[in-house]
């Protein structure tokens, strides 16, 4: 599995084009060569599909925004784009609010994102949903005693939905990372090794290996389903700043065998 950094971690070094060409040559120097795209300030899609020719960095995915991948014709233009930077899938980051957190809610949602996949994988891509916490509501279906966990339903109700799972998130929703990669197995491209740490009874973001998660297992999973990618985010909570922060979480994979 190829390990790489989500650029939302280092969002605030991207905002201008010569700060993405900087900070992604950092990076490079650093033992990076993967990325999944988010947080960028403004650049042409052709400057930067040349900085990462530049550095011979592949962009595994992204964190597109949603009014774009919600519209057909601009989805069209951002696949475009996505094929400029040889890029596989087109991701969102978390639901819209403008899909209630609600049994209802999530049924249009589901609907909604159907259409998108049929469009992104007609062109030879793929889509990835990435979760949090909120996914992991349960609902009672009208008329039923049986409640059902939302991001459980996404999986059945979206089949060709990838899922950019994030095992921080899935232990904040109350269940097991471990579970999520055995039940999702081949429909992971991209997962998101970020650990969970207690701040006294504040849960906090941490770098990997500095947590409480079960890097083991999880890593042992990945390999067994021959996971791809595996991208490092950090969205706050830094022990140093994120650069030194991607620098730690690189080592402990690197010290336990798990680097690739």
């Amino acid at each position: 599995m190829k390990t790489g950094v989500q650029t939302y971690t280092i969002r605030e070094f991207l905002k201008t084009p010569q700060d993405i060409r900087t900070s992604f040559k950092r990076i490079k120097d650093m033992g990076f060569d993967m990325v999944q795209l988010s947080g960028l300030g403004p650049i042409d899609i052709n400057e930067l599909s040349g900085i990462l020719k530049e550095n011979n960095i592949k962009a595994a995915g992204t964190h597109s925004p949603w009014d774009r991948i919600a519209d057909s014709k601009e989805l069209s233009v951002l696949i475009d784009e996505h094929k400029k930077l040889g890029c596989e899938q087109v991701g969102i980051g978390i639901k819209p609010n403008l899909y209630p957190d609600t049994y209802e809610g999530y049924k249009d949602f589901f609907k909604k994102i159907n259409v998108i996949c049929d469009q992104i994988t007609d062109s030879g891509l793929a889509f990835g949903y990435h979760n949090h916490d909120l996914e992991f509501m349960r609902f009672n279906k009208a008329g039923t005693a049986n409640a059902v966990c939302a991001f459980d339903m996404m999986i059945e109700e979206c089949p060709k939905c990838e899922f950019t799972l994030d095992v921080f998130w899935v232990q904040a929703g109350g269940k097991n990372p471990l579970e999520y990669i055995d039940k999702l197995k081949n429909r992971i491209r991209i997962l998101h090794p970020k650990d969970y740490r207690m701040n006294g009874r504040q849960r906090q973001y941490a770098e990997i290996g500095q947590g409480n998660l079960d890097w083991q297992g999880i890593y042992s999973r990945c390999e067994k389903y021959g996971i791809p990618y595996a991208v490092i985010e950090q969205d706050a909570d830094f022990l140093v700043n994120p650069f030194e922060s991607l620098a730690l979480s690189r080592k402990f994979l690197v010290d336990n065998g798990y680097w690739v």
